[in-house]
């Protein structure tokens, strides 16, 4: 979900368990050039009150694109994009067109949608564009055994691309933070948790080669 999520702590034990399991994602060669930083507590309060500060956004180093610019993004990606967030800003009673509402509800990403638990997620350097889908491996499966431990989770990359995040971490300069992840109990009775995103059909990705030759499986 995209929060809010409940007060309850996440014990330590669980987190380890997820987190064990979830290392066996695969990786090219079994590098694993991932990171993970998770906070909670004194800790996690500490990051949250830095984010506060105004000057945290301005005049950050671009490590990456995010999204595609304006000028080379597909129409359908922003049309999607554009899609999730009004069903999320209706579900959260904010108007498309109250900025300051938007706003606010932005801002909630850099507190973890009140989740109680913070992950933040960096990817070595010495790796190149593979080692971002290596990790990606990673986070599903965090996210997957949360799911079936009681937890929930939002992956976010909000938390990229600002100075002030790693300057936090004390990240090592061979590391590139990437995003991070909140995870909690979620609160089920809030209604942007309730959110279903669409997915286009299989016509629209998927192309096939080859089995038109082969026998029908239909039982």
């Amino acid at each position: 979900p995209t929060g809010p999520y409940q007060k309850k702590p996440v014990p330590k034990e669980v987190i380890e368990e997820i987190l064990e399991v979830a290392s066996r994602a695969p990786s090219g060669g079994n590098t694993q050039p991932w990171h993970l930083y998770v906070l909670t507590g004194d800790a996690r309060e500490e990051l949250v009150r830095t984010m506060r500060d105004p000057k945290v956004f301005k005049k950050n180093k671009q490590e990456y694109a995010v999204y595609p610019s304006k000028a080379t993004e597909p129409r359908k990606f922003s049309e999607r994009k554009r899609a999730v967030a009004f069903d999320m800003y209706d579900l959260m009673g904010v108007d498309r067109n109250d900025n300051a509402g938007r706003a606010q509800a932005m801002a909630k990403n850099w507190e973890f949608f009140g989740a109680p638990v913070g992950i933040l997620v960096s990817v070595d350097r010495a790796c190149d564009r593979n080692a971002w889908g290596h990790t990606g491996m990673l986070l599903q499966s965090i996210c997957l055994l949360a799911e079936e431990r009681g937890l929930a989770t939002c992956l976010q990359e909000a938390w990229g691309n600002l100075d002030a995040v790693p300057e936090f971490l004390k990240l090592p300069e061979s590391e590139v933070l990437w995003c991070a992840i909140a995870l909690g109990y979620p609160d089920k009775d809030a209604p942007v948790n309730k959110i279903q995103t669409t997915r286009e059909p299989l016509d629209q990705f998927v192309r096939w080669h080859g089995f038109d030759s082969l026998p029908s499986s239909k039982l």
